[in-house]
């Protein structure tokens, strides 16, 4: 029953997150639990050992995962939307220092002309620095392969810098903090810094966001396989208590 629990509040997270631009769908993986062994007939001294009998002891949780399929790419019209066509990750500086990772595109320049994302944290180039815009800009643009380019008063350009992406071997294994950010593990490999448009990370699309990857459809039949699942399991767990209760009973 509470494996069960887990699964539903893991549906009801998702569907939460129907609307959230970049969120990943997550759901649990289950796995059985001990097995305890009687002895079968044919199995007494002396006789042939026959295969013990196995009784399950119910199962458990083995693992919450992240589906990282694409969700699809919404039209803004906004110069500062962007999003990845593609594996990889926008990289962004973290308040600790350290680097995060991210889906949400969502970006906007700070009062000095930084390009951060929502929670304020700068967007990272391929070589670590942040992306400042010129005083004075008038125009941005964000090439595919991430050149950020300003067009200045009077017609003159200046590239603010190309943003970077990052690419894992096993996104699954991601650290996940809140905000659309995540934090690189073990379990996800090593992180590689790339350039947009190699090593299978995509390209940027300014203009767009991508979507959250929630299929609501499949959702809320899961949501109804678990909640049956749930119902059957505690009419068991009911037929079992009765069952004591009769053997409890019983006179001589």
């Amino acid at each position: 029953m509470q494996a069960q629990q887990l699964k539903v509040d893991v549906i009801a997270n998702n569907l939460a997150n129907l609307s959230t631009t970049g969120y990943k769908a997550s759901r649990v993986v289950f796995h059985d639990l001990a097995y305890v062994s009687l002895p079968a007939p044919g199995s007494g001294q002396g006789e042939q050992l026959a295969a013990p009998w196995q009784v399950g002891t119910g199962v458990g949780p083995g693992a919450i995962v992240r589906d990282f399929t694409s969700g699809v790419l919404e039209a803004t019209e906004q110069p500062f939307d962007l999003a990845v066509d593609g594996a990889g990750f926008f990289r962004v500086r973290l308040a600790d220092g350290s680097e995060g990772y991210t889906r949400n595109g969502h970006f906007g320049p700070n009062a000095d002309g930084v390009l951060v994302d929502a929670a304020g944290n700068p967007v990272l180039t391929t070589d670590g620095q942040t992306v400042t815009l010129p005083q004075g800009w008038e125009q941005v643009t964000v090439a595919p392969d991430g050149i950020v380019t300003a067009r200045l008063a009077g017609g003159a350009t200046s590239v603010a810098g190309r943003i970077g992406l990052a690419v894992f071997t096993n996104p699954a294994g991601l650290e996940a903090g809140g905000d659309g950010l995540y934090r690189a593990t073990v379990a996800s490999g090593e992180v590689r810094r790339v350039e947009p448009g190699s090593s299978g990370a995509g390209l940027i699309r300014q203009g767009f966001l991508e979507t959250s990857n929630v299929q609501a459809v499949n959702e809320m039949i899961n949501l109804i396989v678990a909640q049956r699942a749930y119902e059957l399991t505690a009419r068991v767990v009911q037929s079992a208590d009765q069952m004591l209760e009769i053997a409890n009973g019983l006179r001589r």
